[in-house]
């Protein structure tokens, strides 16, 4: 018992003069200067949590439960143990190998890659990539909506939980969201890979999988209407037009008996909510009322 309260005291720093002499004549001493020597030189990229918890676990399953008091060496091995779960916490929550970059409500946001791509976030989107080795391995994970503007070089690979696009140098759009996958390509060309689909799309071409179909079309505008603060639709459910409209103007919907099934095409700006709003209704003859940061849809009368 002595022995753990002076071991406690001396990795907190508190030993006198006195209690650091009686710490050293302990027999196992020098075990436990070599595990804080060794957790000063530790490297968390090369720790490998899963395998030392798998041996942790082995060696307590296997150990003979005994009565007897335990050895010195078993206090070491517990306190290895500590500084193993320890450090391999801090690994997972401080030692993220992705560069994480979201925008909020309302907001958008353009970063520049490492090899000089670009890369225009709109609201409520989420974009990681990994730094280290970056002109080897050009990938980026999205979720929500991106405009890419891509360095020539190799192989540009951008994720997502619906489909994947790989290019080499051009400029294209990813939509990935609630059931609506769309790519846009405005420069060059992409290969999108969907489900069993791997289509080629050339500039002003259109991929876009929605209400379980998929759609190739051409399209009209040079970029992306919702970095000019509108937001575009063709024939897509009315619930994604709102999902849309809350993301950029945040605000909640409440509906009364409204089919959000029903397609829509149409759009809205970014600046003006009672025009917006009337974008959005007056052509399925919809009325709204605002109540305290919310917007009541209902039919009209």
């Amino acid at each position: 018992m002595k022995e753990k309260k002076l071991v406690s005291q001396w990795l907190n720093g508190e030993l006198n003069h006195e209690e650091l002499e009686a710490f050293k004549q302990l027999d196992a001493y020098r075990s436990y200067l070599k595990i804080s020597e060794s957790a000063k030189h530790f490297k968390a990229p090369e720790f490998d949590t899963s395998q030392s918890y798998s041996a942790l676990k082995d060696k307590l399953q296997n150990s003979p439960q005994q009565k007897a008091k335990p050895s010195p060496l078993n206090f070491v091995l517990r306190i290895a143990a500590v500084f193993a779960i320890g450090f391999g916490i801090y690994f997972l929550l401080f030692n993220d190998p992705y560069t994480t970059i979201s925008t909020q409500t309302a907001e958008t946001k353009t970063i520049t890659l490492p090899d000089a791509s670009t890369v225009t976030l709109n609201a409520m989107t989420t974009l990681k990539y990994k730094q280290k080795n970056w002109d080897n391995n050009r990938l980026v994970k999205l979720d929500g909506e991106a405009y890419f503007k891509v360095a020539t070089g190799k192989t540009f690979s951008v994720e997502t939980v619906q489909g994947d696009v790989n290019v080499l140098g051009t400029a294209f759009n990813v939509l990935c969201r609630e059931g609506l996958f769309e790519v846009n390509c405005f420069e060059g060309k992409v290969r999108v890979e969907h489900f069993d689909n791997s289509i080629d799309l050339v500039a002003s071409a259109t991929y876009k999988y929605h209400n379980g179909k998929v759609v190739t079309e051409e399209m009209l505008f040079m970029q992306p209407t919702w970095m000019e603060n509108k937001s575009t639709f063709k024939s897509v459910n009315y619930s994604h037009v709102l999902s849309e409209f809350e993301r950029q103007y945040n605000i909640v919907f409440e509906l009364q008996d409204i089919n959000t099934q029903q397609l829509f095409t149409g759009s809205f700006i970014h600046h003006n909510l009672d025009n917006a709003l009337q974008s959005i209704t007056l052509p399925l003859q919809l009325t709204y009322t605002k109540e305290n940061g919310k917007v009541i849809l209902q039919k009209s009368e």
